[in-house]
């Protein structure tokens, strides 16, 4: 009888030298994925001479790890395992479940490797100009997941031995069935594909649409996220987008300003001459105002006013901008009038008596009809005095540079 060796003894079944087997398995999984990612690494210094890409794309890398640990599982499972001698049953369900364990492993590191690229391109998107390109980064990042773990799906359906020609037949005769439950999910995707060939906004755009407005966050396959100015998100179907009017204020080259500013009745013509070109004066002196084209006149008597009309246009890239502006404007606009002593109107109503029992009106004083007649000659042809008197050289309104309104 040969004696037995201390590595061939037995413990629950499993000599010695299998349980040493098995912790040398454990080291080479450690050992294997530890050298993945020291080679990946190596690969981002020496292709990537951008050291703040580089450093990026090694911080990115962490995603990766979990699932090579589990991709190195399976594999040394596969390979080493059957040379450590189990019985043939327990090593067909080591084999099994070391072949989900690579589908599981691999699908979860194509999903995290399309969450790298994702990352990466928006990266590259926050450097150019163009807003297409990230708008397409959640669309790409999307369609990379799904058809990643369609791949899975498939490949576990293969190991289970189904038959993937039967099963597709068998979804396509069910499919006029879901197609007809999920019409508006289609209405959906396809006004996505409208959305994006259309481009009627981008990420980043202030739009009002639908009775809503914010700015864009998202473009997706299904919805659009918009970010209210109250900070909440609005997701709006995509087929409801396509359906609605949108008006993009982020497309805008000016962003017009119109007001009207009252006088006080009892200011006198030449004040309200002056302080017209005045306004034309602070306009034109404002660099972040249109020069070609503005409109600064009297145009109309109010109930308590006499109404100067401010229409002019204001060159900003943002809200914040604009406002900002506008406070510029309507600062300089008050300072013009307390320099010019002029007194901005306000609602009133003025009781005029025009007669007592103790002073009887006396109406106003007689004129000649020659003298009427006088006066009236002064403003008819040739005369002046229907023409703007302009008190300064220039400041006059610019010249429209076509219908803007």
């Amino acid at each position: 009888m040969t004696e037995q060796r201390w590595w061939q003894e037995s413990v629950a079944g499993i000599e010695v030298w299998q349980f040493v087997g098995l912790a040398v398995l454990a080291v080479i999984v450690v050992v294997l994925r530890f050298a993945l990612v020291r080679l990946a690494v190596l690969l981002i210094k020496r292709r990537t001479p951008d050291a703040g890409r580089a450093a990026f794309l090694e911080e990115e890398l962490q995603l990766l790890t979990r699932p090579l640990l589990g991709i190195s599982a399976a594999v040394t499972l596969l390979i080493g395992f059957p040379v450590l001698d189990f019985d043939s049953d327990v090593e067909q369900v080591v084999g099994t479940f070391a072949t989900f364990l690579a589908v599981a492993a691999a699908v979860f590191f194509g999903l995290r490797v399309v969450d790298v690229a994702a990352d990466y391109w928006a990266r590259i998107a926050e450097e150019t100009d163009s807003k297409l390109d990230d708008q397409l980064v959640p669309l790409a990042r999307t369609s990379g997941k799904i058809f990643v773990a369609s791949i899975g799906f498939i490949f576990v359906l293969q190991n289970l031995s189904i038959n993937i020609t039967s099963l597709v037949a068998g979804l396509g005769i069910g499919g006029v069935a879901v197609a007809l439950a999920a019409q508006d999910t289609i209405k959906n995707l396809l006004g996505g594909a409208t959305i994006l060939a259309d481009k009627p906004f981008h990420v980043g755009d202030w739009v009002v649409m639908g009775g809503y407005e914010g700015t864009v966050e998202e473009v997706g396959f299904r919805s659009t996220r918009i970010r209210t100015f109250a900070d909440s998100q609005i997701t709006v179907p995509n087929a409801r987008i396509t359906d609605s009017e949108v008006n993009n204020m982020g497309r805008r080259s000016w962003r017009r300003y119109s007001t009207t500013l009252g006088l006080a009745y009892h200011t006198d013509p030449d004040r309200i001459q002056a302080f017209v070109e005045g306004v034309r004066a602070i306009i034109r002196s404002n660099e972040a105002m249109r020069k070609d084209y503005y409109i600064v006149e009297f145009i109309s008597f109010g109930e308590s006013s006499l109404n100067i009309m401010v229409y002019c246009f204001i060159d900003a890239a943002s809200w914040n901008e604009e406002m900002r502006t506008r406070h510029i404007l309507n600062m300089e606009f008050l300072r013009l009038a307390e320099r010019l002593q002029v007194e901005f109107a306000f609602p009133t109503r003025t009781l005029h008596v025009v007669g007592t029992p103790e002073q009887p009106f006396a109406g106003p004083e007689l004129r000649e009809r020659e003298d009427l007649e006088e006066t009236i000659e002064t403003f008819a042809p040739p005369a002046r005095a229907l023409r703007d008197r302009p008190i300064t050289a220039g400041y006059d309104n610019g010249e429209p540079a076509g219908d803007t309104a």
